[in-house]
C-alpha cells in the first residue's frame, strides 16, 4: 500500500517523489538548527558551522572505484548542491553513526564542555594517523564515555571551524590530548551535567 503522495502521483500520471534518505534527513536537520551558526566557546573561540564541513561531520563516504575495499570522502562541492535541491542519490554512500549521533548536541558540547585540550594528533590535510583540529572539546558521560569535538582555524576562510565530533571513550581522549586542560565554564570534574540531546 503506497502513501497518499504515491497514490496522488499515480493518479496524475507523474513520477512519485521518493522519501528523503538518512543523509538528506540529517542535512535538513542541520539546515534548520545549525547552519551558519557561530558558537562562542569558553576558550574563547567563535566556531563557525559551515556547509562545506557538514559532510566531514557525518563522515559521508563512497567506495573508491580504483581501489576495491577502500572508501573515500564525498566532495562537498558536488553533494551539498544536490542536498539543497533534495535530489541527492544516496545509493552506495555511508555515514559514521557515532558522528551522526553527536551532531545534534554540538552547541552544548562547544559552549559547555567539561574540559578543553590541545589535540596532540593534529594532522594536516596530507598527513595520516591523526585527526585535524587544534583543540579538543570534551563532554563527560559517566566514568568512561566521552563526546568530543575538534576545532581548527582555517586560514583560507579566516575563521575557526568545527572539524568533527563523535562519541568515544576516556582512554582514547587521553591518548590524543595534552595533559593540560584549558579552563572551562563547566569545569573538568567528573560530575553530572544536563546533557540532554538537543540542538542547543
Amino acid at each position: 500500500m503506497g502513501s497518499f503522495s504515491d497514490k496522488l502521483a499515480a493518479a496524475l500520471g507523474i513520477p512519485a517523489v521518493p522519501a528523503p534518505g538518512p543523509v538528506q534527513l540529517k542535512f535538513n536537520e542541520y539546515r534548520k538548527h545549525l547552519r551558519n551558526r557561530v558558537l562562542k566557546t569558553p576558550l574563547p573561540e567563535d566556531v563557525h558551522l559551515l556547509d562545506e564541513n557538514f559532510l566531514y561531520w557525518i563522515k559521508l563516504e563512497h567506495p573508491n572505484v580504483d581501489v576495491p575495499g577502500q572508501w573515500i570522502g564525498a566532495k562537498a562541492n558536488v553533494v551539498i548542491p544536490l542536498l539543497e535541491k533534495g535530489i541527492f542519490d544516496e545509493t552506495g554512500f555511508r555515514m559514521d553513526e557515532s558522528r551522526v549521533l553527536a551532531l545534534s548536541n554540538i552547541p552544548n558540547l562547544l559552549q559547555t564542555p567539561n574540559c578543553i585540550h590541545n589535540n596532540l594528533r593534529h594532522q594536516t590535510a596530507n598527513e595520516g594517523g591523526g585527526i585535524r583540529g587544534h583543540y579538543m572539546y570534551v563532554a563527560y558521560y559517566g566514568k568512561k564515555q566521552r563526546k568530543v569535538a575538534f576545532t581548527l582555524f582555517d586560514p583560507k576562510l579566516g575563521k575557526v571551524i568545527l572539524v568533527s565530533s563523535f562519541w568515544t571513550y576516556k582512554k582514547w581522549v587521553a591518548g590524543h590530548s595534552s595533559f593540560f586542560r584549558f579552563p572551562s565554564r563547566v569545569g573538568a570534574g567528573e560530575f553530572e551535567v544536563d546533557r540532554q540531546a538537543g540542538w542547543g
